[in-house]
């Protein structure tokens, strides 16, 4: 895939900062929008990794919209759930330049939550500042009943805070668990 988008280092000729940006691939104009998002984390105090994963995340993404002609602040429902799939079927590229056959990477299910959580944030700070529809933030979170609460969680009278809204796009996945001391032998 020939990347229209990509996160890049900044650096402020005046005062020497160090800020991350998503430019176009051939003439590095800034995406406004992108760019934008990734100074808001910056507002919020956020580590400048966390900018730095956000910043090819959104590059990711807005490369996937280029590639499938969608236009980025109106991807639909159909849009965003092929970008989950596509994010865990597409073979990443080699990590060297040899052409050693190696075996074929892809991302874990995991790694497509991380990217379709960013996806979220950015289309609902979009929506904030009038870049992306409500219907398309709307897609992002489905109402989910609690049937066990945390403890100490508040349910309501009546039990109107059992449901919640939750990621519409996300994989269900598997957390390792702990290796106990009778699973040692001991």
């Amino acid at each position: 895939m020939e990347s229209a988008y990509t996160a890049e280092r900044a650096v402020s000729p005046t005062s020497g900062a160090v800020r991350w940006v998503v430019v176009e691939s051939r003439t590095y104009a800034l995406h406004p929008e992108a760019t934008g998002y990734l100074a808001s984390l910056r507002a919020r105090g956020c580590s400048p990794n966390t900018e730095r994963v956000y910043a090819g995340r959104l590059a990711l993404y807005l490369n996937y919209c280029h590639m499938r002609r969608l236009q980025w602040n109106a991807p639909g429902f159909t849009g965003l759930s092929l970008l989950q799939q596509w994010l865990v079927e597409t073979p990443l590229p080699a990590r060297t330049g040899r052409r050693v056959p190696q075996r074929v990477r892809r991302r874990s299910r995991g790694t497509a939550n991380a990217v379709m959580t960013v996806v979220g944030e950015f289309l609902r700070f979009g929506a904030l500042q009038g870049w992306v529809a409500s219907q398309t933030t709307d897609l992002l979170a489905q109402p989910r009943l609690l049937r066990f609460t945390p403890p100490g969680y508040d349910v309501g009278e009546r039990g109107q805070h059992r449901q919640v809204r939750a990621a519409a796009f996300r994989f269900k996945t598997a957390h390792p668990g702990y290796q106990g001391a009778s699973v040692l032998g001991w």
